[in-house]
C-alpha cells in the first residue's frame, strides 16, 4: 500500500494577516529598495523562514501587499445624487492617502513603477479600482437625467482625482474633506448637471 503523504503544518492565518501588514507598513516606510525580507518578518514577530515559505521574494511580497490596497475598498457609493456619489468618491480618496498606510504605499509604489513592471501592474489595478467607483457614479447620474448621456466618464474620474493626487504628490498642500468637496464642485461646475441635482443632498459625513 502506498503511504498517504504527510501533511504540513497548517498555515497560520494570523501568520498570513501580519505578515501582509508588516509589508504594507515596511514599504510604505522603506521603498522598494529599502524593503527587505528580513524586516518583515522582524515586524511581523515571525520567523524568516515563515516569510519565505509564502513568497520567494520581495518582489512577490510587495505585490501581494499592493492587492491590499484595493481588497478593503468599501463598496461604491450610492447616494442618489451626482455630487453625493462624488464627495464620497473623493473624500474617501483622501482619507486613504492621509490617514492609511496605503498613502505611503501609493507613494512608494508610484517611484518603483520604472524598476518593476509586476508594481506597475499593481499601481494599475489600484487605479483602475478607483476610477471605476467615479465611472458608476456618471453612469448612474446619466440614467437619471442628471447628465448628458454622453458625458465623459473618464473625464470625470480624471478631474476629481487629479487634483487630490496632485496636492498630495507635488504640491503638498492640505488635504481634507473641505478640499475633496472643493473639487467636487469644480467638477460639477463644468458639466452640466440638471435640476439642481449637484447640491440637492448634503456632503456625507
Amino acid at each position: 500500500m502506498t503511504p498517504s503523504p504527510r501533511l504540513g503544518r497548517p498555515r497560520s492565518p494570523a501568520a498570513d494577516q501580519a505578515i501582509v501588514d508588516a509589508a504594507l507598513v515596511l514599504f510604505a516606510e522603506e521603498g522598494f529598495e529599502g524593503f527587505t525580507m528580513e524586516g518583515v518578518a522582524t515586524r511581523a514577530g515571525v520567523g524568516k523562514a515563515t516569510v519565505y515559505r509564502r513568497y520567494p521574494g520581495k518582489v512577490e511580497l510587495v505585490m501581494r501587499a499592493a492587492e491590499c490596497l484595493t481588497a478593503d475598498e468599501l463598496p461604491a457609493p450610492d447616494t442618489g445624487t451626482l455630487r453625493g456619489d462624488l464627495v464620497a468618491v473623493a473624500r474617501s480618496l483622501v482619507h486613504l492617502l492621509t490617514s492609511t498606510p496605503t498613502g505611503g504605499c501609493v507613494t512608494q509604489l508610484v517611484a518603483a513603477l520604472p524598476r518593476s513592471p509586476e508594481l506597475a501592474d499593481e499601481h494599475a489595478r489600484f487605479v483602475a479600482a478607483r476610477r471605476e467607483r467615479t465611472r458608476g457614479a456618471v453612469a448612474r447620474a446619466a440614467r437619471r437625467g442628471e447628465v448628458s448621456p454622453d458625458t465623459d466618464a473618464e473625464l470625470v474620474a480624471d478631474l476629481v482625482a487629479g487634483p487630490i493626487f496632485y496636492r498630495y504628490l507635488v504640491s503638498r498642500g492640505p488635504l481634507d474633506d473641505g478640499y475633496a468637496d472643493s473639487v467636487v464642485d469644480a467638477v460639477l461646475a463644468s458639466l452640466d448637471v440638471r435640476a439642481g441635482a449637484a447640491t440637492a443632498n448634503a456632503a456625507p459625513a
